[in-house]
């Protein structure tokens, strides 16, 4: 793997990686605003989620030597990768280091509708060190692409005071954008020469001038440092923007707070956001994968004029997919529950007046579309996701207000049935208005009739709507709905299931083709419980063969098939969509957790492996790639997989079982996996971790009581954050209830490892009485030899490869 990261993955963590190993930057964002950076290093552009267009383009910085006018070319360096930002380290040729470090201003949002939120501001610190053994004088130029994504004519007007650009848009008279450097700099103009931001020799003092432009103008700022050696200097560029004119322009730049406060409070809102729902396993993979998906989740939520929302494409599309935003609420209400709340009361509340959710709405004004459908699966996902919602949150309030929404859509979808009693999309035509599924962008593509992949969804639906039924206790409700969802299930095992094969068909067309193509869409039948337990497990096996699999993930269509083509339809044909991935290791988990478990982790990995080769970012979820080269042929960030992947994980590896009225725990491991853990999970308003190991059987403990774990084994509380090891690759939950306490330390590396486990509680004396299991020894051990001391100065352990130690305290002697 080209870009080096350690540790047990489930904290805090970079990647590093060679500036000449990369194809392109990460892509940051908060609230208002997203940027992309470029495989330089450069910022390429910064979006505004309310205007939907780039308020900016491209901000770079070159270095001069001013005495002699050369450039300062940089030497090969390194990128810094970041959950919140994007750190640049290099040398120049005269032995000066640079540091760079971009990020978007992303605190916690605040308020009782979390609305209360950041201005949208981009950042770019440098810190200039003299490491050579002589004087140098540096001069430096910042080019800002001005002009943006606006047609018009451009002008820019300079407030010494500020040190700041304020710039406009005859056109566009509310849009004002602002660029500022954070010391008074030496120079500044408004120019059409882009030659100057990268001039063989330096380009001199700057005019001041400020020309209106409707070309392509960049402002330049010009900053001279002299450095004796051993000294540094540091300042930074900032970029925001106003789309409601010029004074609430000024008002955001008096507001912005410095560097140094901005980056403290975007990590400090990443930190604790990351610290939610942590998953633990063995394989660091995993671990990271969950992390990093948070993270890309921060990166990509936006606070829209409709509300919370996020959109298909950051920087290139303005619209929110229903599809999509039901996914993402499967992951998010685990790690930011106001925004899956908001996000979905949205298509809740605007159905259409039959009762089908819409295809997606115009983020900056409400604007929908829904191709002109019968139906789709954005209704039933709806309402797997309202539902989803309430069972994590316990938020009654929220359930009581979609329940009529929800039955809208319910009953729309029994309307939809046909005389086999299949939900049934009676469109004709192709591509986005012919596909009703998530496969909805193959050109000269039908997907119509009745589809396999629907229809299981609207059995979901509908037996979801009955849960919520009996939750609200509106029994004749639960009755109406329970009975419609077995009738479907009925009508789909009698029609769209080839029991000649045991697979389900694809679909059957508008003339009755019954079209046997296999192809990844046989998750559904199992992910959703249409399939019987035998049709189920043949399924798994069936998607589970090689001709479906490349290392990063599985194939749309297996290349073995007539249809196959590594890039036909967009990847939905043969290339590897990884989200899929996600989906098949939820539906694999109970039936084959090993592939599972390499599913979740090769596919993380994947990003990480050859970054400049596979076109992708470290810790970056990207969007499909090529089926046979394995290089990203689509986003660099899609905002459509990492909630899928914390869903998979928690839901699917861990075992949080959120489909009844009653959530249940069991964790399937796979079977090289001696342990696994979550910690600091939000359930019904209280937090919850657990942790699995393989004694003589799968023991849970937990702080929840879930019906499923023995008595013997459930906690009160977390006292996790009372806990510590002095091993990096360890990861450590401690639970406590009046009696007990238990701490659960694993291993996280591939060989033996020893630590010194810690707990500082001030009832520690309490609890005299200690037993230890180490799965390597695998055997209780009573140690007559503790006291309640060792445990505060650090209690030594010895854990095997992959391995576990759990310590028991007791009151009783």
């Amino acid at each position: 793997m080209i870009a080096k990261v350690t540790g047990p993955g489930h904290e805090i963590e970079t990647y590093e990686i060679s500036d000449k190993q990369v194809s392109a930057g990460s892509t940051l964002g908060g609230p208002k605003g997203t940027i992309w950076i470029k495989p330089t290093g450069a910022i390429e552009k910064f979006w505004s989620i309310e205007a939907g267009v780039n308020m900016f383009g491209t901000l770079l910085v070159h270095h001069w030597d001013e005495r002699t006018g050369i450039p300062l070319a940089p030497l090969p360096g390194q990128f810094v990768i970041h959950p919140d930002r994007q750190e640049h380290v290099f040398e120049l040729a005269n032995g000066v280091m640079i540091h760079e470090t971009i990020f978007v201003l992303s605190g916690t949002p605040e308020g009782e509708d979390f609305h209360r939120t950041d201005p949208p501001a981009a950042y770019y610190a440098i810190r200039c060190s003299n490491e050579s053994r002589r004087e140098a004088v540096i001069g430096t130029l910042c080019a800002i692409d001005i002009k943006g994504g606006f047609d018009g004519s451009t002008r820019a007007e300079f407030d010494k005071r500020r040190n700041a650009f304020y710039i406009f848009n005859d056109k566009h008279p509310g849009a004002v954008r602002y660029a500022a450097c954070s010391k008074a700099p030496d120079g500044y103009e408004v120019t059409l020469d882009t030659a100057k931001a990268n001039a063989v020799s330096f380009p001199g003092k700057l005019s001041g001038e400020l020309p209106e432009s409707s070309g392509n103008p960049i402002a330049l700022f010009h900053l001279t440092h002299k450095l004796q050696p051993g000294e540094s200097a540091e300042w930074y560029f900032v970029l925001s923007f106003s789309t409601q004119g010029a004074e609430e322009m000024r008002r955001i730049a008096g507001i912005l707070p410095s560097c140094e406060d901005a980056l403290d409070r975007t990590r400090a809102y990443y930190d604790d956001v990351l610290g939610r729902a942590v998953v633990m396993t063995p394989d660091v993979q995993v671990n990271r994968g969950v992390l990093w998906a948070k993270a890309n989740m921060l990166r990509t939520e936006l606070l829209s004029p409709q509300g919370w929302a996020f959109v298909n494409d950051p920087t290139r599309s303005n619209n929110s997919v229903g599809r999509d935003t039901a996914w993402f609420a499967f992951g998010s209400d685990y790690v930011t529950p106001h925004f899956s709340k908001e996000s979905l009361l949205w298509y809740a509340e605007h159905l259409r007046e039959d009762g089908m959710a819409v295809e997606y709405f115009d983020i900056r004004n409400g604007s929908a579309e829904d191709y002109g459908f019968n139906i789709n699966d954005n209704t039933p996902l709806l309402i797997l996701a309202l539902w989803h919602h309430f069972n994590v949150t316990g938020d009654r309030a929220f359930l009581e207000r979609v329940y009529p929404h929800a039955k809208r859509m319910a009953d729309y979808i029994v309307s939809q049935t046909n005389e086999q009693g299949l939900v049934w999309c009676t469109s004709d035509g192709t591509y986005e208005r012919g596909i009703i599924g998530w496969r909805n962008v193959i050109p000269d593509y039908r997907l119509s009739g009745a589809t396999t992949e629907v229809n299981s969804e609207c059995f979901a639906a509908l037996t979801t709507l009955a849960t919520m039924a009996r939750e609200l206790e509106f029994a004749a409700d639960e009755h109406t709905y329970l009975h419609e969802a077995a009738k479907l299930r009925a009508a789909i095992n009698e029609h769209l299931l080839d029991r000649k094969r045991h697979l389900y068909y694809l679909n059957i067309d508008l003339d009755g083709t019954q079209r046997t193509d296999v192809t990844s869409d046989l998750v559904f039948p199992v992910m959703f419980r249409v399939a019987d337990h035998d049709t189920a497990a043949n399924i798994i096996s069936r998607l589970s063969v090689p001709e479906f699999w490349s290392e990063p993930g599985i194939h749309t269509v297996p290349r073995t098939s007539i249809n196959y083509g590594p890039t036909h339809g967009f990847g939905l044909l043969g290339g590897i969509w990884v989200g899929v991935t996600f989906w098949y290791a939820f539906a694999a988990a109970a039936f084959d957790p090993e592939f599972m478990a390499y599913a979740l982790s090769a596919s993380f990995s994947h990003y990480a492996k050859d970054p400049r080769h596979y076109n992708t970012v470290p810790g970056q979820f990207s969007e499909w790639l090529h089926g046979e080269t394995l290089v990203n042929q689509g986003m660099m960030l899609s905002p459509w997989y990492p909630p899928r992947y914390v869903w998979a994980a928690i839901e699917g590896m861990a075992g949080l079982d959120m489909s009844s009225n009653t959530p249940r725990l069991e964790p399937r491991l796979a079977s090289n996996w001696k342990w696994t853990g979550v910690r600091n999970l939000t359930l019904r308003g209280k937090r919850i971790s657990w942790f699995a190991v393989r004694m003589q059987e799968l023991i849970i403990y937990v702080n929840h009581p879930f019906e499923s774990v023995q008595t013997e084994q459930r906690y009160d509380e977390d006292i996790s954050h009372c806990a510590s090891t002095s091993g990096e690759e360890m990861v450590v939950i401690a639970l406590r209830r009046g009696d007990r306490v238990v701490l659960f330390a694993g291993n996280t590396l591939d060989r033996t490892a020893t630590a010194a486990l810690r707990l500082d509680i001030p009832e520690l004396r309490s609890y005299p009485t200690l037993r230890v299991w180490n799965s390597f020894r695998g055997e209780w051990i009573d140690r007559r030899d503790y006291e309640p001391h060792m445990l505060q100065a650090g209690f030594p352990v010895q854990i095997d490869r992959h391995g576990f130690c759990v310590l028991e305290l007791s009151k009783k002697a």
